[in-house]
C-alpha cells in the first residue's frame, strides 16, 4: 500500500479534525487535497467518518445510468465518481448532479492513494465488439484467448493468487513468518508477480479491436483497488448478452481463486431484459455480480409490463416507422427488413438509429427525452450534446431501473417497491403528454 507524502498526510490529519468538529476544511488545506487526490476528489484521501455514504468506482459510467439508479430509483446515500472518455456523456452526467471524471480509464491507477477506501466498483465496458450489431471481432477465438491470458494474470499481479495455485517457496506451511513476509507472502497469498497494470494492458496490444481489451479492467481495477487496500465488498458489470461464455467463465474464476474457493465466491452472472422489469423497452443485457457474501441477481416476476404507447402518453394502435420506406415483401405484405412496429409493447432495443424513428399516423419523431424516457430515465434528464450523441448515450446507457435492480442486494435496500414507485411517476401519467407540437422533433 502506498504512503502519502508528509505534507499531504499533515493535510489529511487537520482535514480530518475539522470534519470531526463539525468545521469545514481551510481552503488551503482543501486545495492540497485536490492536488494530491487528482483527477479523484480530494475527499477521498480522508478516512470516511461514522454515517458517511460508502464510496463507489464507475467505469465506462456513461450518462447516469447506474448513478440514477442508485440515487434516484433506490434513494441511496452514496459518495461515487465516475470515468468516462466521452465529454458529451459526461456533460449529460454532471448535468444531472452525478460526479464525473473525463479520461481514457486506461491510462488511470487502480492503487492511487485516493481509492483505497472504495467499497464499491461497478463497470459497463463498451459492447460493440460482441453485440450482434458489431462485427463480432470479440467473438473471435484468437481474440478471446489473447484478453483470457491477461485476465488470468490479474490476480498474481495484484498479490491475491492463492500459494496452491504456484510454487509455494515455503513448502506447505510456513513456520517463519518474517521470512514468508520478506519473500511476500501475505495474508494466505503468494507475492505479486512483478507485472504492472500497464504490463497486462500492453499484451492486449494484438487485439483486432481494442475495445475487447477494456473487459480486462474489470479485474486490473478489481485486485488494483484491493492491492492499494480499498475494503471492496462488491463488483457489478453490465455488457453485451452475447458476452462469449469463456470470458465470462475466466472472471469468474479468477476472482474466485482458481479454485472456487477465492474471497469472491459469490459471483453470478445472468442475462436480463429489461422489458420484464416495467422499462418501456426491450433491452437483454448480461450483468455480472461478485459479492463476498451471498447475493442473487434479481426477477423481474410480477413487474408490470410497460409499452412505449403507456410511457410516452399515446393512444392505442400507434405504430412507430424504424428505417424509411422499404420494398414490400409479396409473400407476406409487409416491408421487406422489418421497419415498423407496434407501440402497444415495450419498443425495439434503442439504438443510436432511434433518433430517426417516425410515429407513423403523423411522421414525428422522438425527442431525446422521449428516448431517455424508453430507457428508464426521467422525462426531465439533461441529454447534452447533438442529438445524434444523445441518442447514442441513450442507447448505450444503462437503464436505471435495472441498476437498482441489480444493486439493491449489495447496498442493503429491497429494489421492487421503488422501482414501481419510479415507474408510476414516470411512465403511467395520463398527462404527461399533452399534445403540444413541441413535444416532438417533425420529420423533415
Amino acid at each position: 500500500m502506498r504512503t502519502l507524502p508528509a505534507k499531504v498526510q499533515t493535510a489529511v490529519h487537520i482535514a480530518t479534525m475539522a470534519r470531526k468538529d463539525g468545521l469545514p476544511i481551510p481552503s488551503k488545506v482543501l486545495a492540497i487535497l485536490d492536488e494530491a487526490a487528482s483527477p479523484f476528489p480530494g475527499r477521498w484521501l480522508l478516512d470516511p467518518l461514522p454515517g458517511d455514504p460508502i464510496r463507489v468506482i464507475e467505469l465506462f459510467a456513461g450518462p447516469g445510468g447506474w448513478s440514477e439508479g442508485i440515487a434516484t430509483v433506490l434513494g441511496a446515500k452514496v459518495d461515487a465518481v465516475g470515468i468516462d472518455i466521452s465529454k458529451d456523456a459526461c456533460a449529460t452526467a454532471r448535468a444531472a448532479g452525478h460526479h464525473r471524471i473525463c479520461a481514457d480509464i486506461t491510462t488511470l491507477d487502480p492503487e492511487h492513494c485516493a481509492l483505497r477506501h472504495v467499497r464499491g466498483l461497478i463497470v459497463s465496458p463498451p459492447c460493440p465488439s460482441f453485440s450482434p450489431a458489431g462485427k463480432h471481432t470479440g467473438r473471435e477465438q484468437a481474440n478471446i484467448d489473447i484478453l483470457c491470458r491477461v485476465l488470468a494474470q490479474t490476480s498474481e499481479a495484484g498479490g491475491f493468487c492463492p500459494p496452491d495455485d504456484i510454487s509455494y517457496e515455503c513448502g506447505d506451511t510456513c513456520e517463519d513468518l518474517d521470512v514468508c513476509e520478506e519473500i511476500g507472502y501475505h495474508d494466505g497469498y503468494a507475492p505479486r508477480s512483478g507485472l504492472t497494470w500497464d504490463d497486462l494492458r500492453a499484451q492486449l496490444a494484438p487485439l483486432t479491436d481494442a475495445r475487447i481489451g477494456l473487459m480486462a479492467e474489470l479485474l486490473i481495477w478489481a485486485f488494483g483497488l484491493q492491492a492499494g487496500g480499498a475494503p471492496l465488498e462488491f463488483i457489478a458489470m453490465e455488457q453485451s448478452s452475447r458476452l462469449p461464455q469463456q470470458i465470462i467463465d475466466d472472471i469468474r474464476l479468477e476472482l474466485r481463486g482458481g479454485e472456487n474457493t477465492g474471497e469472491w465466491y459469490f459471483a453470478t452472472a445472468e442475462i436480463l431484459d429489461a422489458a420484464n422489469f416495467g422499462v418501456a423497452s426491450r433491452r437483454e443485457r448480461l450483468f455480472f455480480l461478485a459479492a463476498r457474501f451471498g447475493r442473487m441477481l434479481p426477477s423481474g416476476a410480477s413487474i408490470p409490463v410497460t409499452t412505449m404507447a403507456q410511457a410516452l402518453g399515446w393512444g392505442p394502435g400507434e405504430r412507430v416507422n424504424t428505417r424509411g420506406v422499404r420494398p414490400i415483401d409479396p409473400a407476406t405484405g409487409r416491408a421487406k427488413g422489418g421497419n415498423e412496429f407496434s407501440a402497444d409493447k415495450p419498443s425495439n432495443c434503442l439504438t443510436g438509429k432511434a433518433r430517426t424513428w417516425k410515429r407513423v399516423s403523423d411522421g414525428q419523431r422522438l425527442t431525446t427525452n422521449e428516448a431517455g424516457l424508453l430507457v428508464g430515465f426521467r422525462p426531465t434528464y439533461p441529454w447534452q450534446g447533438s442529438r445524434s450523441s444523445a441518442f447514442q448515450q441513450a442507447a448505450d446507457v444503462v437503464s436505471p431501473i435495472m441498476a437498482a435492480a441489480v444493486l439493491s442486494a449489495v447496498l442493503g435496500i429491497p429494489w421492487k417497491a421503488r422501482v414501481l414507485d419510479y415507474e408510476e411517476q414516470f411512465y403511467r401519467l395520463d398527462d404527461y403528454l399533452d399534445g403540444d407540437p413541441d413535444d416532438f422533433d417533425m420529420a423533415a
